[in-house]
């Protein structure tokens, strides 16, 4: 017991009763008159800014965002808002705030640096915190999620203001036969997923190619069960029996040659969308030397350089060097690019992923290199903001998010520079808000 207390209680009784009346007395006092400083604000207002919502409309040129308990009330220029009483005004003048960005396809929880193997509730906590101080606000896990993941579901977790909100697709859908593959999405439903993810693909004539008379069982009771279902792929042919099958997405590149018109029109009247992960490409022959991003201080903000260490050895890049798989994917990135254009042109929504969260797939800063070779592409700022934003919420079905509208969760991130001027300003982050409350950098 601290000295202080050691006196009060040596007092005698009267004088006891008398501090304890007064001491009483002054709480009420402050607890009525308050102050300003002590009683929190009903609602946030963020003024001055240019505010980019997500819709694909001209920009709100100084412009208020008004928030409270966690949802956005209202967006417009300052003369439109007005702004209730016990409102905290947070001048942004000069900044751009977007809506948080969401990854359509990543994959949480089980890596730790640069290494997998470390899936755990707390290493999907851990790894959704990277995603939101690089203010991806979302995350769609396609694959590999288990039950640890389900309590973090965005459906199931509102609380947590400091990650990002995560959807889960369960247990990438394999299996030799029908039953065995339907058996796995009956697994991932009862255990509670978002969406429904399969891979048709031969990893370049090395495995064997999920059959179509069991792809087409895995679409086919997915979405008796209410589920849309994501489609890893890689050959044209595949994509185009996927889509006449009921494929919902797309969600890797097209790479092994140009899309056709036939492609084009299945894709146009399906409305489904399409996914390129270009960054997984790069992530495949990327270490064949010195990454020049390593010494990116963008980068090196949340990795550091111990993280990198092996990826420097001379045999670890020797090894990509005489890689026939990593060279493969490098000859056709231009190939995954120029389909980017040509679909994104065709009108078709595109969404951005990134198929980070693997190994050497960083988190956050991929999706922020995916959106720079997205331009790079030929795509317009703002069609890539939509990708990230607009696309996903309506492909997807996602709800109260992407959109800085009223009714909306409050995420959004607040920008030194504006990335319609350059979608690489997507990195001059200056705050990053979840649900109403700053994520801390």
């Amino acid at each position: 017991m601290s000295n202080f207390n050691n006196r009060y209680f040596q007092l005698p009784n009267a004088m006891r009763n008398y501090i304890t009346i007064i001491s009483f007395a002054t709480t009420l006092f402050a607890i009525s008159c308050g102050t300003e400083t002590e009683s929190p604000s009903d609602y946030i207002a963020f003024t001055g800014a240019t505010i980019i919502d997500g819709s694909g409309g001209n920009p709100i040129i100084d412009g208020v965002l008004l928030t409270s308990n966690g949802r956005i009330v209202a967006v417009g220029s300052r003369q439109q808002i007005e702004l209730p009483e016990n409102t905290e005004v947070r001048e942004v003048s000069g900044k751009t705030i977007i809506p948080g960005l969401i990854n359509t396809h990543g994959h949480v929880g089980d890596v730790k640096g640069i290494h997998g193997g470390h899936y755990s509730k707390s290493n999907i906590a851990d790894n959704l915190r990277i995603y939101a101080r690089y203010g991806i606000t979302t995350v769609v896990s396609l694959g590999g999620d288990r039950r640890e993941a389900v309590p973090l579901r965005w459906i199931s977790d509102t609380a947590d203001t400091q990650r990002a909100r995560l959807y889960i697709a369960g247990e990438v859908v394999n299996g030799d036969t029908r039953n065995q593959a339907v058996a796995v999405v009956d697994s991932n439903h009862r255990m509670g997923v978002d969406f429904m993810k399969i891979r048709v693909d031969d990893n370049l004539g090395s495995n064997r190619k999920m059959p179509d008379s069991v792809y087409k069982a895995v679409i086919n009771r997915s979405h008796e069960l209410g589920y849309q279902v994501a489609v890893h792929l890689y050959y044209l042919e595949d994509a185009k029996k996927l889509l006449e099958a009921g494929g919902d997405l797309i969600a890797h590149s097209v790479r092994d040659r140009l899309v056709d018109e036939t492609f084009i029109e299945m894709m146009q009247k399906r409305n489904t969308c399409y996914c390129p992960t270009l960054t997984r490409e790069v992530s495949t022959y990327v270490y064949e030397d010195t990454a020049a991003f390593f010494n990116d201080p963008f980068f090196t903000r949340e990795y550091d350089w111990q993280t990198v260490v092996p990826l420097l050895d001379p045999q670890w890049q020797r090894d990509v060097r005489e890689s026939r798989g990593a060279q493969t994917y490098k000859l056709q990135l231009p190939v995954a690019m120029a389909n980017l254009k040509m679909l994104s042109d065709s009108g078709i929504p595109i969404l951005m992923g990134t198929d980070s969260g693997m190994p050497t797939r960083f988190m956050g800063y991929f999706e922020h290199m995916e959106m720079e070779m997205m331009a790079q592409s030929g795509l317009r700022p703002m069609d890539i903001l939509l990708s990230a934003t607009q696309h996903p919420v309506t492909c997807m079905e996602l709800k109260g998010i992407g959109l800085l509208k009223k009714g909306n969760w409050a995420d959004f991130v607040i920008l030194d520079r504006n990335p319609l001027e350059d979608i690489r300003n997507t990195r001059s982050i200056r705050e990053v808000w979840i649900g109403g409350k700053p994520v801390q950098l």
